[in-house]
């Protein structure tokens, strides 16, 4: 009988050297044997590790074997377990990712190595349920794998540091990775990893630091590398910070206030213009787009129709300070958006700025600027330039701080700041009274001026007055816009509707009805649509606000009211500018109109719910103030009296008018701005001389 020793787990067979012949054929069923040697009995083989040496008869164990994880054939894959109760799958090391099937059996049985980390040696036992385990493993090794297969995809290549901010990268790969980084202040977590996952940047130095992803080994390793920036902080004081807050979503910024959240040492007295300009609270804002990104509310300036801007007005500046840094999140390229600065609000001085690289990516743009001489106050404009933008121009977190500097600004000295010369005195009683002022762009100029102010009469629901300048450039575009709207400072309950209820008659406009006289009255303009003329802009819409429009309607009336608009337009304009005022007057309240009324065919309607009582006044007056010369480029309140005319045209609101339906223009309607004064109760030109205003000379007008 030939003669050999046998380790049975090892399965390692050591023949005598003159028994090759014989042992080649017992190795190929020595395993077998072993098997049913220690099924008969295991206590010759077995010795039990791990916790207390048990005293009963159960075992379990793997077969010790070596192996390579085989990639086409998973049954190659396959350990055998040798048992006589419950076992359970145990690995070295433990925190290795792997997947076997099953993890757990009972009896003589085996799994299967289904999945394991590339690059690796992992290896394999059994315990049973009371924790025991025999010294005895499986050892598989699974290749890397080779280089054309090993893929690794970093995201994003370029990370700008937020310390307030989560500053993850994304790693995809089929393989092991390991991070390294040059710069010691760079600090991430995990350093490795395995397949997909997330490295997270928890400190960076100022500048640009980077670090390098490494997935597979040797040769067939592959890398990628991520430049983290780090911006250095501002260290200045903090002046104003806009970060349009939390609030409502796709809402108008000249109709809503809780956007207007800002804060800084010079935030107190500002105030804001825009024109087209949205709030979005969406998943397209600023959110971790870039260091300090507040998310949440940001603003989009749309860039079809009208020209659209937005304007932070009076932001109080501290004392002998020239320089100071501008931030802003952007999605815009420089080139979309013209950046301006001011002392005044009136000049403006352009900011050169980086935006964002791509249209549609969000970015930190910095602008550090040095003011020639200190001012008091800054005012920051953003204006489209004309560029069209599927998506808009969005902007956030307007900050200004001081310290940095950069281009130099000349503001230059700030004007006299001069009350705008049309402007009524404010009431005494302002019980019932709204006053607001529009703002809009000129249509071919693009200058963003006041259009008109009104003072609103919300028991009568009519206009007091309405006063507005008259220049060349206000009458630049032509045709009429023809949408009638609801004044958007005022409730439906407070204004007139003439506007139309789209869920009640679509897109037709309300009327004023007199039952009493059946008479739908006109909706007639106080400021005249022409004096603002351009179909579809927004200084032509804002006069079919209804704070511009009262009832009109008398056949006489409106034979005079309308000579009257078209001799102040043909005639009184001046280079030095026109200022003019339109007003009703209330001799009583004893003829009154409903509201919110319309035709259904010939049925006459009014909607229940929002038609109410108003009253229509009995008379309307216009008053027009300028330089005799029309040319001194001089303000009306450094003009003397003698360089100064004004007068009042005063009308009945009738359909008969000294005994005619049909009468002329002439002298006889002229008033001095002291009688109307007188009449109506209001102050007009308040900064005007006294004998301006008791001016009633027919001469200085062409009659």
């Amino acid at each position: 009988m030939p003669f050999f020793w046998y380790n049975p787990f090892n399965l390692i067979k050591k023949p005598m050297k003159q028994f090759d012949f014989f042992s080649d054929r017992l190795q190929k069923v020595l395993p077998l044997l072993c098997a049913a040697l220690l099924s008969l009995c295991p206590s010759l083989f077995l010795t039990a590790c791990g916790g207390d040496e048990s005293t009963d008869d159960t075992y379990a164990a793997v077969v010790a074997t070596t192996f390579t994880f085989n990639e086409e054939d998973p049954s190659l894959n396959r350990v055998e377990v040798l048992a006589n109760t419950a076992w359970q799958v145990f690995w070295t090391p433990a925190d290795a990712v792997v997947t076997v099937t099953p993890a757990s059996g009972s009896g003589n049985g085996s799994f299967t190595v289904t999945d394991m980390p590339a690059g690796t040696t992992v290896q394999f036992g059994v315990k049973t349920r009371t924790g025991d385990f025999f010294t005895r493993y499986a050892t598989v090794t699974r290749e890397a794998a080779a280089s054309e297969n090993v893929s690794l995809s970093v995201t994003p290549s370029e990370l700008t540091f937020d310390p307030a901010g989560t500053n993850q990268i994304r790693v995809t790969s089929n393989s092991i990775w390991t991070v390294s980084s040059t710069n010691a202040q760079l600090a991430f977590s995990p350093e490795s990893g395995s397949g997909d996952g997330e490295i997270t940047v928890t400190a960076a130095p100022v500048g640009q630091s980077s670090l390098t992803v490494t997935a597979g080994t040797g040769a067939e390793a592959k890398t990628a590398t991520v430049t983290v920036s780090r911006e250095e902080e501002p260290s200045g004081e903090v002046i104003f910070n806009l970060d349009f807050g939390n609030g409502s979503s796709g809402i108008w910024a000249d109709t809503n206030e809780e956007w207007k959240t800002q804060t800084g040492t010079g935030a107190s007295a500002v105030t804001y213009a825009s024109s087209r300009m949205r709030i979005n609270n969406d998943n397209y804002g600023s959110a971790n787009r870039y260091p300090g990104a507040s998310g949440q509310c940001y603003a989009k300036i749309f860039t079809d129709g009208d020209p659209g801007y937005f304007e932070i007005r009076n932001i109080t500046l501290p004392a002998s300070e020239r320089n100071y840094e501008l931030s802003f999140g952007t999605i815009f390229l420089a080139g979309d958006m013209n950046l301006e600065v001011s002392s005044n609000g009136t000049t403006w001085k352009a900011l050169s700025y980086t935006g964002a690289s791509t249209y549609n990516v969000w970015t930190k743009a910095v602008v550090g600027f040095t003011l020639a001489e200190p001012a008091s106050a800054l005012y920051i404009r953003y204006s489209v330039t004309g560029v069209q933008r599927t998506y808009g121009l969005n902007f956030d977190d307007v900050v200004l701080v001081s310290g940095g500097g950069g281009q130099v600004v000349d503001l230059g000295k700030a004007p006299t700041e001069y009350r705008w010369a049309e402007l009524p005195a404010m009431p005494s009683d302002m019980t019932n009274k709204k006053i607001n002022t529009h703002w809009a762009s000129t249509v071919s100029s693009n200058q963003y001026l006041r259009n008109y102010t009104y003072c609103y009469d919300t028991y009568r629901h009519c206009p007091l007055w309405i006063a507005h300048p008259q220049h060349a450039c206000y009458e630049e575009g032509s045709g009429r816009t023809d949408v009638w709207k609801k004044d958007p400072y005022m409730t439906d309950a407070e204004q007139a509707i003439i506007y139309p209820l789209p869920e009640v008659n679509g897109n037709r406009a309300l009327s004023l009805y007199t039952e009493s006289l059946n008479r739908q009255w006109t909706r007639g303009h106080m400021l005249m649509s022409n004096y603002r003329g351009g179909t579809g802009k927004e200084i032509n819409a804002q006069t079919f606000y209804s704070c511009n429009i009262a009832p009109q309607g008398g056949e006489a009336f409106d034979k005079l009211w309308n000579a009257a608009e078209i001799r102040i337009q043909d005639n009184y304009v001046c280079a030095d500018t026109l200022y003019c005022v339109s007003g009703a007057y209330f001799e009583n309240d004893d003829l009154k109109a409903y509201d919110a009324s319309g035709w259904n065919g010939d049925v006459r309607y009014y909607v229940s719910g929002y038609s109410k009582e108003c009253v229509v006044p009995t008379h309307y007056y216009k008053l027009v103030l300028r330089t005799r010369s029309g040319n001194t480029g001089k303000h009306i309140q450094e003009c003397s009296a003698n360089e100064l005319k004004a007068v009042g045209f005063w009308f009945e609101h009738a359909d008969r008018i000294n005994g005619s339906t049909s009468p002329t223009l002439d002298k006889s309607y002229l008033r001095s701005v002291e009688w109307i004064e007188q009449k109506t109760g209001f102050t007009f030109f308040p900064d005007v001389p006294a004998e301006v205003k008791r001016q009633c000379n027919p001469s200085d007008w062409g009659f």
